[in-house]
């Protein structure tokens, strides 16, 4: 018996995709795709905003900690007698060095009146108003501060025959060409240092804008070298470090706002970048409101000081505003006391 093999027939047990089941499978694969990308889109976007937010803070926490700290020891001697008066007698305090001995002195080089403030249409000789980096912006304020700076040291000699100071420690850390401020309940000098050895800190004549015009240390008004010596009492007396600076809005390093701080006579510094604007108010003895630079007569009087600085984000395109850069803004105030004249 012959058997005939039957053929292998394959059986179809489905069908190909048609073309809608493709192009309905395309769209749901798009919009989820779409979503994951919206998604995406939406956490760095507020990534970046917190991020731009929290380096506002940061500029706004380093600006106001730094400023707060000098204006409350502007116009201090390290002796107690930096208010407006010492026992009815108007406060004497005299500069030796150099720059001061003139009828336009600079305004680095002596304490004065330990503050004073610049509207945005004033001038301050600290710097110029321009364009260039580190200059100042227009329409701010700045702000000059001068004063004793540390905890000091106690003078046990004042040799004024030998131009030399004995302090209480040869541990002092001052060095040559360190600006000091002299002081007991009487008056104030400032002069700089020529040479320390131990606890022995020596004054000398000195060339240079931070040079010693002389070596006597007397209170004397003029804009000549004092002539008169002076003898500091010993154990009442104190040797503190003088620092004076000169606070303002300048163009930054990226080409946008910063805080900027000149101190004595150096360069500029960029303290906090995307600080936008500084405007300064002063309460004066007598008035309960707040006056403008402009309007403030006698720069001794001032006993407290209302900044409020405005903020950016470094970044644009971080707010939910429409148009413009979208940057994030912030606009924040401070009201600090001059310690130095607090009753």
């Amino acid at each position: 018996m012959t058997h005939r093999r039957r053929p292998i027939r394959l059986r179809r047990d489905g069908r190909g995709h048609t073309l809608v089941e493709l192009m309905i499978a395309l769209v749901l694969g798009l919009v989820l795709v779409g979503g994951v990308f919206v998604v995406f889109l939406g956490s760095r976007m507020s990534f970046n905003t917190s991020d731009n937010l929290s380096r506002m803070q940061d500029s706004a926490r380093i600006a106001f900690a730094l400023m707060s700290r000098e204006i409350r020891e502007a116009s201090g001697t390290g002796c107690g007698n930096g208010g407006r008066a010492d026992n009815g007698i108007a406060r004497r305090n005299r500069s030796v060095l150099n720059a001061a001995q003139s009828a336009t002195p600079a305004w680095w080089s002596q304490l004065g009146a330990g503050i004073q403030g610049f509207d945005g249409s004033q001038a301050t000789p600290a710097v110029a108003v321009g364009t260039a980096q580190g200059q100042r912006r227009s329409n701010t304020d700045a702000l000059h501060l001068a004063g004793a700076y540390g905890a000091g040291f106690s003078v046990e000699l004042h040799d004024g025959a030998a131009n030399q100071f004995r302090l209480n420690t040869s541990q002092s850390g001052l060095a040559p060409n360190d600006l000091l401020i002299a002081c007991d309940y009487r008056q104030s000098t400032v002069f700089n240092v020529s040479s320390v050895s131990g606890d022995r800190v020596n004054y000398a004549v000195g060339a240079g804008a931070r040079g010693n015009c002389g070596t006597a240390l007397a209170y004397d008004i003029g804009t000549v070298c004092p002539t008169a010596s002076y003898q500091y009492d010993p154990l009442i007396s104190r040797l503190t470090r003088f620092g004076a600076s000169a606070w303002y809005i300048g163009n930054g390093s990226n080409g946008r706002p910063s805080l900027y701080r000149v101190f004595l006579d150096g360069g500029p510094e960029e303290i906090a970048a995307g600080v936008t604007n500084m405007q300064i108010t002063y309460l004066v003895d007598g008035s309960t409101a707040y006056v403008d630079a402009s309007s403030v007569t006698d720069w001794a009087s001032v006993s407290s000081v209302r900044l409020t600085l405005s903020f950016e984000s470094q970044e644009g395109g971080v707010s939910t505003a429409s148009g413009g850069e979208r940057r994030l803004s912030n606009t924040t105030s401070s009201t600090v006391a001059l310690r130095n004249r607090m009753p």
